[in-house]
């Protein structure tokens, strides 16, 4: 019997997130990493001789035109997504791009709309929902814990200034890449955040009413032209509502999901990798108030136990849900299964984005990229 060829991988975009990409594709054993361009050879070679990759190209294109590529990851910067994108696509080549998918909406259609259009597969890498817990609470969805579609969602993302590889990079450089994104700052993080909630949604078009600012600390450290702190409230076209918050003030970082049902309410934590079931108590003396923190205490107990068991099975590391991610990318590649993220998801993240940014106070124009600017209306995204 003859053995299938491996999908031939390359890497766009040699940083330090190109590392976790080249780290992770050493566990698939159908996938070989045959490529790694960067437009710094250094980067590039750099990425080559520890993962040992054997090519290094600094053009893009010159790397396509060798034909020898099925897949390209691209960690590029946000603003190179869309064109190296579309360049991937148009070369015949299957793209996974990191976060965010692309700067705004209307790239965002046109990547998707090529991919089809070439018989192609393109997702991005949202891997917090292809976390261990993640994956649980989607089953527990799915199996009817809420007694149906979520009614409430609920969506909190921390970030702290204080981590010397994002935040005080992008504050100490007023040219970064970063703080030329519509979003500045939040723009290359809340993404996540928002792609948790956009799983649940209906629709391309939620209402959205944003509220965003510059938090103290940044006020007072003369920052105040990036938006660290995000409000947002949306309701789907199936009436479901959600609530978004970003923020860079609180001291107890947590990465939660909060799901509100008829049956039940789920509460998913990144930060801890837990998954709270929550049942309505029957109940009706006493007894409920000394019961109920025996019930939560059985709860994160059981939660231990997964753990402690996923740990056993090497299913712990902490780019799980990268590598499951990209375990299920190429499965749909090679089997023709569903994408591991459908692309109404990401649209609908993209248009989230969008019309989030859109209602951000306008506190630093040069920072706006050519042509990003949403003009949605407040009150919605199609409006």
């Amino acid at each position: 019997m003859t053995e299938s060829p491996k999908t031939r991988v390359a890497i766009i975009g040699c940083g330090m997130i190109a590392d976790q990409h080249a780290d992770q594709l050493r566990y698939l054993p159908d996938c070989e990493l045959v490529a790694a361009c960067d437009t710094d050879e250094l980067m590039a070679r750099q990425l080559a001789d520890r993962f040992r990759i054997p090519k290094v190209f600094t053009d893009a294109a010159e790397m396509l035109r060798a034909g020898e590529v099925d897949a390209v990851h691209i960690t590029t910067p946000a603003q190179s997504h869309f064109p190296l994108g579309r360049l991937c696509l148009e070369a015949g080549c299957h793209v996974y791009i990191e976060k965010p998918f692309t700067v705004n909406a209307a790239e965002a259609d046109e990547l998707l709309f090529l991919a089809e259009v070439v018989g192609r597969r393109i997702t991005v890498g949202h891997n917090l929902q292809f976390a261990p817990e993640a994956l649980r609470l989607r089953k527990l969805v799915h199996d009817g814990f809420l007694g149906g579609p979520p009614i409430h969602l609920e969506s909190i993302q921390c970030y702290s200034h204080d981590e010397p590889t994002y935040g005080k990079a992008v504050l100490g450089d007023p040219q970064h890449w970063v703080r030329r994104l519509p979003g500045s700052l939040v723009h290359n993080l809340v993404s996540h955040g928002i792609a948790k909630i956009a799983e649940f949604l209906d629709g391309d078009s939620p209402e959205l009413i944003s509220l965003s600012f510059p938090s103290p600390y940044l006020v007072e450290h003369n920052y105040s032209d990036i938006v660290d702190e995000v409000r947002a409230v949306l309701r789907d076209e199936r009436g479901t509502t959600a609530f978004f918050l970003f923020s860079t003030q609180l001291g107890a970082a947590s990465n939660e999901l909060r799901l509100y049902g008829r049956s039940g309410n789920l509460v998913l934590d990144n930060s801890y990798r837990t998954v709270l079931r929550i049942r309505p108590s029957t109940l009706k003396s006493y007894l409920r108030y000394f019961l109920a923190p025996l019930v939560q205490a059985r709860e994160e107990a059981r939660n231990t136990a997964v753990s402690i068991r996923q740990f056993a099975r090497k299913e712990f590391q902490m780019d799980f849900g990268m590598r499951k991610l990209m375990e299920l990318f190429y499965r749909a590649i090679r089997e023709g299964g569903p994408d591991p993220i459908p692309g109404a998801e990401i649209r609908r993240t993209a248009r989230i984005m969008d019309a989030i940014f859109s209602q951000m106070p306008k506190l630093d124009e040069q920072r706006i990229v050519s042509g990003s600017e949403s003009t949605l209306h407040p009150a919605g995204l199609n409006s």
